[in-house]
């Protein structure tokens, strides 16, 4: 079935972008629509104007994780407003004790407008924090959307972009 699906799907110059965003917007969903593997089929399929669909790919994967940011955000707002019962504290090992201070330093950096552009930038173009993560947890900080928003997409369409590249260039 997902085969058919597929060959049913090819990839030309008409329907090249809107079958990128539409991926990209599935693929910041679900982890296993692994987008840079589209980029390499986009490119192999439009040679001579690869640009267009992996832009439309990214601007997809963006819109996908601001769904996912302002998600966080309103169940953020949501959960605030519920008390939550509290066990006592675990015993703190020497992970738990490394856990907790990265998790701190990761949560006050997006309290704040240039640091928290800075992490998102850095999870959108590598990957390290992972990019679903860093949108949840964005959302549930006081960074604004209009900055994440920037700062994934830049972060996208540079890492869509230096993939594509070498691809287009071996083929070319």
């Amino acid at each position: 079935m997902i085969t058919t699906l597929l060959a049913a799907i090819s990839l030309s110059a008409t329907n090249a972008v809107p079958v990128a965003f539409a991926y990209g917007i599935g693929s910041a969903f679900i982890p296993v629509l692994n987008a840079e593997v589209f980029v390499a089929a986009a490119v192999a399929a439009m040679r001579h104007a690869w640009w267009w669909p992996v832009i439309a790919l990214a601007l997809g994967q963006t819109l996908g994780k601001c769904l996912m940011f302002l998600g966080a955000r309103r169940g953020a707002i949501w959960f605030q407003g519920r008390e939550r019962r509290r066990e006592g504290p675990a015993e703190p090992g020497p992970w738990r004790t490394r856990i907790a201070l990265w998790s701190r330093l990761m949560l006050e950096l997006l309290d704040r407008p240039v640091q928290g552009f800075a992490v998102v930038l850095l999870a959108a173009s590598v990957g390290i924090p992972p990019l679903a993560v860093v949108s949840v947890v964005a959302g549930t900080r006081k960074l604004p959307f209009p900055i994440f928003l920037l700062a994934c997409a830049i972060g996208r369409v540079g890492r869509f972009m230096t993939i594509a590249w070498p691809v287009a260039a071996a083929l070319t």
